[in-house]
Order: structure tokens, then sequence, then C-alpha cells
């Protein structure tokens, strides 16, 4: 797995800390908005968690503040609305073996919830 070390003054490690416990900030776009309704009705919010909404699973990733990552993939793709979107729409390509199953989505939705995630910072 790969990962980034970032070096901070303490304040500002302070400050990160808090915002990483925090609930997931939300975002008031439509495309956004639209999203959050399609993970929480698909199996999304059945294995991933994002504090402040009922997304409560445990078998994926928090993803509370997945769109304030640098990557995704445990560090296999850069961390943009582009990535989201082909990571959800078929992971066992990207990272054979991984734990994510295939979950069907149109286009659009799959627009919509790369949005959401992507707004989660």
């Amino acid at each position: 797995m790969s990962f980034f070390v970032v070096v901070d003054t303490g304040a500002d490690f302070v400050k990160w800390q808090d915002v990483q416990r925090s609930d997931a900030p939300g975002s008031a776009a439509a495309d956004a908005l639209a999203g959050k309704a399609i993970f929480m009705e698909k199996p999304c919010a059945a294995c991933h968690a994002i504090r402040g909404t009922e997304a409560r699973g445990i078998a994926g990733p928090d993803l509370t503040h997945v769109g304030s990552r640098r990557t995704i993939g445990a560090g296999l793709l850069e961390n943009t609305r582009g990535s989201l979107a082909a990571w959800i729409a078929d992971p066992q390509t990207l990272k054979p073996g991984n734990n994510m199953p295939n979950v069907p989505l149109t286009s659009d939705e799959l627009l919509r919830v790369s949005a959401y995630l992507e707004s989660l910072k």
C-alpha cells in the first residue's frame, strides 16, 4: 500500500485533525445531492460509512472525507472525479482482488455519485 506523509506544524495538524473528526460537509450542488441519494439507496451505504449520514457500513473504507484524499485505491489512482467514477464502475479491473463488488449504476448515477464523493472534503 502506498501513502503520503505530510508534515505540518502542531497547530496546522490540530486543525486538520479537527476536520477529519467532523461529519461529512456535504454539498448543495444538485449533482452531489442527487449522488448522495443514490449512494444511500444502493449497496454503497451498506459497506461504507460517511459520518453525519445514514451510511454506517464497516466492510469498506470510511468515505467521510474521501474528496480530500490525494489518492484512492490504496495509492493506485490520483483522486479525481474521473478516477472515482472509474473505480466505482469497475474496481476489479483497476485493482484485482479488492473487496469492492461491482455495483451496477447507470452513467448518470455514476456521474452523480462521483460528484457526491468528490464533494466530501
